[in-house]
């Protein structure tokens, strides 16, 4: 491959708190002394630099990446290379992008050995490859010859992750990056239970973590969490919910739940919808009438109405006047509407919620992390939503270098496979046999990467610091920086 001018920055500015002879590769990133495993500059030089990247490359011009690579990961990215030129255009679904044995794997005993699971062939081979990329990405940021990843294909199947697993634990892997689905994970655990592994998983299905499951995916708690205790710091303390008739749905109403109870706030209302309804269906505008309680606010107006027109003083014929040009009256009884949907869908329900009367001037609309879409800014029922969400500015950083390397721009759960191979790319550094154990993925310090800070508890669940994100008339715009430590937001 060509060389590349690239500043590694994303591994040269690390501490590892909280682990026994803390690895300082050179600064500490902040009070909080979480690892950063990665956001910066993007690796490569670019023609026209934004002006938070200018200032890096001056002191990178001439910083060429000159020590030698090892030859798994060379060969690795000569694969990587010759797919560059077909990025863009849909994968063969039964091969995978990136060989899955690179060549000249060493058996030297201080080896150490990351497995990864992931769809690479089949339906889902397009996104098991993104998150392969990534995590090839990160391997080179740390040019550890002493670090092995080796990819495995679940095809996507629970059957697919048993038999990867198997491969993966009989080639010595210390540790488990990966699978993708919960069914995949919920398939592999007793086989790394039997082989005291722990997991690192894509998926976001909390009913699979703990007990060496740790979900690196972006899960609906996190961000309700998050979006709940800024709305609270706001002064809002009566929120509704409208959702579909999903698992999904199902999960961000119990988030709401929980962090109501946990804050003191008002779960004023409920309503859920089907998730297979028809657009423009009859069913989803009733939907809107009833969460908006029109039909008893257009009742209160009518009566208003009736009683004005008895009376004849000129304040009365005002009010009349001004009346008349409405259909309701009295605000809705929540201050904040959370909508757990996205897409069309959630394009198709926020002018119809407008059109009953929840003003988005009056009432906080609030969304999930499926808000996370340019595309909604045109809808102007949408513009000044909340969100909660990965900071953009790293987010940006992500998939800037990401393209620079592969030629295209992958989707934003890419940026997981990099977070979590950094992550154990940096404890196999470590000294001792227990690199991977529970007391170290369990730091209370914990670590932070492109998608932000992130710690696992117990339950395996990652706490995460998220920002607060707005939907504009034009673009995305951050409302709050995501924290860099976890102290308590609320005290």
């Amino acid at each position: 491959m060509q060389a590349i001018k690239t500043d590694i920055s994303p591994f040269s500015r690390i501490r590892l708190a909280g682990l026994a002879g803390s690895l300082i590769l050179a600064l500490s990133l902040s009070a909080c002394q979480t690892p950063n495993l990665g956001g910066n500059t993007p690796a490569a030089k670019t023609d026209t630099p934004t002006p938070s990247e200018s200032n890096t490359q001056k002191q990178s011009e001439t910083s060429v990446l000159a020590a030698p690579r090892p030859s798994e990961k060379e060969a690795a990215e000569k694969l990587l290379q010759q797919r560059q030129a077909d990025a863009d255009t849909a994968p063969v679904l039964n091969q995978p992008a990136i060989s899955l044995r690179p060549p000249s794997f060493s058996e030297d005993e201080q080896t150490v050995r990351m497995a990864i699971l992931l769809p690479l062939t089949g339906p889902h081979a397009r996104i098991g490859n993104d998150l392969l990329r990534a995590a090839y990405m990160a391997l080179f940021d740390h040019n550890n010859k002493k670090l092995h990843l080796l990819p495995y294909d679940t095809a996507g199947t629970p059957e697919g992750a048993k038999k990867a697993a198997l491969e993966a634990t009989g080639e010595g892997a210390e540790i488990i990056l990966g699978p993708l689905f919960s069914t995949s994970v919920q398939a592999i655990r007793l086989i790394a239970e039997a082989n005291n592994l722990n997991i690192l998983a894509f998926s976001t299905d909390t009913s699979v973590a703990g007990n060496g499951v740790y979900l690196m995916g972006m899960t609906a708690g996190q961000q309700v969490d998050r979006i709940m205790n800024y709305s609270y710091r706001q002064g809002l303390a009566r929120f509704a919910v409208l959702a579909p008739q999903t698992p999904y749905g199902d999960t961000v109403i119990n988030d709401v739940r929980q962090a109501s109870a946990r804050l003191g706030l008002e779960l004023d209302r409920v309503m859920r919808y089907p998730a297979d309804l028809a657009p423009g269906s009859e069913e989803l505008q009733q939907v809107a009438k009833d969460i908006a309680n029109y039909d008893a606010r257009n009742w209160q107006l009518k009566q208003e109405i009736k009683r004005l027109k008895e009376k004849s003083d000129a304040a009365s014929k005002a009010r009349l006047k001004q009346l008349s040009k409405r259909d309701t009256l009295g605000p809705v009884s929540f201050d904040a509407l959370i909508i757990p949907e996205g897409g069309q869908r959630l394009r198709e329900l926020a002018p119809l919620l407008s059109y009953y009367d929840i003003d988005p001037t009056e009432v906080q609309f609030i969304g999930t992390g499926l808000w996370a879409d340019r595309s909604l800014t045109t809808e102007p029922a949408l513009v000044g939503g909340w969100f909660a969400a990965p900071g953009p500015e790293k987010t940006r950083q992500f998939l800037e270098r990401f393209n620079t390397l592969y030629n295209y721009v992958p989707p934003r759960i890419a940026s997981l496979a990099y977070d979590a191979t950094a992550l154990t790319g940096l404890l196999a550094l470590e000294e001792g046999e227990n690199k991977f154990s529970r007391d170290i993925l369990e730091s209370r310090d914990g670590f932070s990467g492109y998608n932000g800070i992130f710690r696992f508890p117990i339950s395996g669940i990652a706490e995460r610091g998220l920002s607060v994100m707005q939907v504009g008339q034009q673009d995305l715009e951050l409302l709050e920086e995501a924290p860099e430590s976890f102290d308590a937001l609320i005290n």
